[in-house]
């Protein structure tokens, strides 16, 4: 089930980021980007009240940006990112977004594939935007 995320979820997200990426946005973070932004929008993929996916993005005008998008990793390669992922671009669209950013590391071969089998495609490259790595700016196009 894809539902908006609550603040119950905040303590699971980060520890779902720390295990995937390594790093989290923060607690802080999200519980603003949840209650406070207007903005922002944060989904959760979940199967028997466990959270196995989760998606944050903000919406401004007619443009969308990713923040953080991952699938736990004893869940990948079973649709739940697709799942996800196509259900936000259905949010946005009802939203009236035309355009989504994403930022993604240039090793990240798996995210980029996934981002380009939607349409996205590479418009620039920004160095050491990961400290250590550059980051490929996609766009897509929100049909």
């Amino acid at each position: 089930m894809i539902r908006k995320a609550e603040i119950s979820d905040l303590e699971k997200i980060v520890s779902l980021e720390e295990k995937i990426f390594g790093h989290t946005l923060g607690y802080a973070f999200l519980k603003q980007e949840l209650l406070e932004n207007e903005f922002s929008r944060i989904f959760v993929y979940t199967d028997r009240f466990q959270i196995k996916g989760y998606i944050s993005y903000r919406v401004v005008d007619k443009n969308a940006d990713i923040l953080n998008f991952l699938v736990d990793d004893a869940f990948q390669s079973l649709g739940i990112g697709s799942q996800l992922f196509e259900y936000v671009l259905l949010e946005m669209k009802l939203e009236g977004v035309t355009s989504l950013i994403l930022e993604v590391r240039e090793s990240n071969q798996k995210a980029i594939n996934f981002y380009t089998k939607y349409g996205a495609i590479q418009i620039h490259k920004l160095r050491n935007y990961y400290l250590t790595e550059d980051a490929l700016i996609m766009t897509l196009e929100v049909k």
